[in-house]
């Protein structure tokens, strides 16, 4: 038997054309594939940057400057593109894509050079639809500096659609000093606004002035929701030439955003005091220095802040709580990433999300109780707490109050760890001797703070221990503000609290009776879902709502 096997010729030949056929190699582009602001070197002296793709453009100021013409570009301070150089050598471009030009003015506008930090920044002839606004900083070739510009205030009467100042700062210690207010004024909106920080040490012997960011005006409501980011806004506020060390809180708004209209979104790094250094903190105390930050709007899509927020208020006057009519239509979600102490946010319809990273009110210096016989202040572990570093809570302020008509999903986790060991010695080293055994819990969540509803709370997740705190539903806050009894609808709340309960209490439509939740309160059709996985215990301290008690309160509770 033989097998025979017939090749395929068409298929063969077709192999040995392609064989003796030259291989064809891929094209190759040398750096075609970086975009411009990676390549090695650009020919140009100016940072412009496109405002839809962000990248940097070549731009050549020699092509700018034309020897026949006084009114080219970069021979004046009004223009498509203006740029100038500080005193430190940072060199700053600001450019007008679209219709309109920008007219730059420095601290000092008769010596005919852009040589000094910048006083105003005026926009003209721009169109809502169609501008936008960049500027750029590039830092100092021969000094050591942090790439920034200050600049004193902005103004623009039409719209823009959006200005984009990267390492501009805001701030009314421009050098030499001016006496124009500090701020931002764009009366025709803005969609997209962000520039660096905002630096406000605010010394009240000099000015008390605050800095106000207004967007739109009272007489034309916004036709766009504008979105604000900013890094980090250090409010700072005393007076040079007080004696005594300030101890109460600063609670007129001295950085003021003021939106008339709905924001979109309002994006911030922090809003502290700002860093002071340790030898001068006991002369400038975390709650008597700490300037208030206040976002004015008619409602808020969302608000994030990434880190802490420290006197930080949300409402549509510049006082929360004032009136029944002071709180903004709704929040749709807010995360704060730090710690959240002396926050109030006053909205008059439901908040969507509401997530504290690191808690609502510094537990720093907070004690919980006093040791029977010898009156020491109990926690010990909460002695040594260096003077004006401890928060709002430590000097028997609130910590922060929130309240709505209704939350869909509130998440609350610890502002602290607390450490602690075995109470059977034996076990005390259990990993090697010498060592010993320390077991890190959740702290506190909520310290001195409060929570309240007039509707219901859909869901409640609250990881650690509350202290001297109320989480309460079916409450009208602005007829207790005004002495009236604010329990007065039902409502319904779905809680789990991984913590125990200290001087605080989780109710649902519940009237304690002489300011003291027991058996004897008045429960109304308010129901709790959920449960503590904690112990509660009652120090005879008041809750942040002048109230007795520990515990879960409510008619039905499952």
């Amino acid at each position: 038997m033989s097998f025979s096997r017939r090749e395929n010729r068409e298929r063969g030949s077709r192999r040995r054309r392609q064989g003796l056929a030259p291989e064809i190699l891929e094209s190759r582009e040398v750096l075609s594939s970086y975009p411009s602001y990676l390549s090695p070197w650009l020919p140009s002296g100016l940072f412009v940057q496109n405002p839809i793709t962000h990248q940097r453009e070549l731009v050549n100021p020699e092509s700018l400057i034309n020897p026949n013409n006084p009114n080219s570009p970069l021979l004046g301070n009004s223009g498509k593109i203006v740029s100038g150089v500080d005193r430190a050598g940072d060199q700053w471009t600001i450019t007008v894509h679209g219709p309109g030009r920008a007219i730059v003015t420095d601290t000092t506008p008769n010596d005919g050079v852009l040589h000094d930090d910048i006083n105003t920044i005026q926009l003209v002839g721009t169109n809502p639809k169609t501008t936008y606004v960049t500027g750029n900083v590039i830092a100092s070739p021969t000094e050591l500096t942090q790439g920034t510009v200050y600049f004193n205030d902005l103004i623009a009467t039409s719209g823009v659609r959006s200005i984009i100042l990267n390492g501009f700062t805001l701030t009314a210690n421009v050098s030499p000093p001016v006496t124009s207010p500090t701020g931002i004024y764009l009366y025709g909106g803005v969609k997209t606004l962000s520039f660096q920080d905002i630096q406000a040490p605010i010394d009240t012997s000099v000015s008390s002035a605050p800095y106000i960011i207004q967007i739109g005006s009272a007489n034309t409501p916004l036709k766009v929701k504008p979105s604000i980011y900013i890094n980090n806004i250090n409010n700072q506020v005393y007076d040079s030439a007080a004696v005594a060390i300030p101890s109460g809180p600063v609670t007129t708004p001295s950085v003021e955003f003021v939106i008339n209209g709905v924001v979109q979104n309002f994006d911030i790094v922090s809003a502290t005091q700002g860093t002071v250094p340790a030898a001068y903190q006991f002369e400038f105390p975390t709650v008597g220095t700490t300037g208030r930050t206040s976002l004015q709007a008619t409602a808020v899509d969302n608000l994030n802040v990434a880190g802490s927020a420290i006197n930080f208020t949300v409402s549509r006057a510049a006082q929360p709580f004032s009136s029944a009519a002071s709180g903004i239509q709704y929040l749709n979600n807010a995360t704060f990433g730090g710690n959240a102490d002396a926050v109030g946010i006053d909205v008059n319809g439901p908040i969507g999300s509401l997530v504290f990273e690191r808690g609502l009110g510094n537990p720093s210096g907070v004690f919980t109780a006093e040791q029977a016989g010898t009156g020491l202040l109990l926690p010990q572990t909460s002695y040594g707490i260096p003077q004006g570093t401890t928060g709002y809570p430590a000097n028997y302020l609130l910590g922060g109050t929130v309240k709505a008509t209704s939350i869909h999903n509130l998440v609350v986790k610890p502002a602290n760890v607390l450490v602690q060991t075995p109470s059977n010695p034996l076990y005390a080293q259990i990993f090697a001797p010498g060592y010993p055994t320390y077991i890190t819990v959740p702290g506190y969540a909520l310290t001195n703070a409060s929570i309240v509803t007039s509707g219901s709370i859909d869901s409640a997740s609250i990881f650690g221990s509350q202290l001297y705190s109320e989480i309460k539903t079916g409450f009208d806050y602005p007829s207790y503000v005004a002495g009236l009894e604010g329990t007065r609808a039902a409502s319904k709340v779905h809680v789990r609290n991984k913590g125990d309960l200290i001087s605080s209490v989780i109710s649902a439509t519940f009237r304690p009776v002489n300011n003291t939740y027991d058996s004897n309160g008045i429960a109304g059709p308010g129901t709790v879902v959920g449960g503590l996985s904690g112990t509660s215990y009652n120090t005879e301290a008041l809750t942040s709502l002048n109230n007795k008690g520990a515990g879960i309160y409510a008619r039905y509770r499952k």
